[in-house]
């Protein structure tokens, strides 16, 4: 039988500090996983950020691959599904939402409007990473991201009018900040 969050949590609750230390350690030498949230956890913005630039050189290479190209963004979107179950770093997040944009908008350029799907994708990681710099009540992401969030949303004026204005009201959330 498998223990539920809430056994999970009472077990965690009996034990004294040293045996959360010791399954904490063990987790953290077992799991790449387990590794990547902790030290996201404790190492800060400096760690968070070189895990953001190795993961959107993934997302490039994911996005525009030599060789035959992935229309479905399969691997794209799995990298951005780790990255986000892994990293606690809110920088790093906002980074690595805002190259997937970036990338799907070259993408969409290149290979044509027609998949709706990529621009909800777009539009949804655009909307998240706009929340998580309007969360920042030191405004430290607002001053960071302001301005590539701006030539997102001037890159998308070439595309259809229904998908720029889309990509415009999430905009405005920040803008009127």
């Amino acid at each position: 039988m498998e223990m539920t969050i809430s056994g999970l949590r009472e077990k965690l609750g009996e034990a004294d500090e040293e045996q959360l230390r010791n399954l904490i350690c063990e987790l953290y030498k077992h799991s790449e996983v387990a590794q990547q949230i902790v030290d996201t956890r404790f190492l800060g913005d400096d760690y968070g950020m070189q895990l953001a630039q190795a993961t959107n050189q993934k997302l490039e290479k994911a996005f525009f691959p030599h060789g035959e190209v992935d229309r479905t963004l399969v691997k794209a979107k799995e990298l951005l599904r780790k990255f986000r179950r892994t990293c606690q770093n809110q920088r790093a997040l906002i980074d690595v939402e805002l190259y997937f944009v970036e990338c799907g908008l070259d993408f969409v350029g290149i290979f044509g409007e027609s998949d709706e799907t990529i621009k909800e994708m777009m539009i949804t990681n655009y909307a998240s990473a706009v929340a998580r710099i309007l969360e920042d009540d030191s405004q430290i992401y607002f001053h960071l991201y302001f301005s590539r969030c701006n030539q997102i949303v001037d890159a998308t004026r070439e595309f259809t009018s229904g998908f720029s204005q889309d990509m415009f009201d999430v905009y405005y959330q920040l803008a009127k900040e």
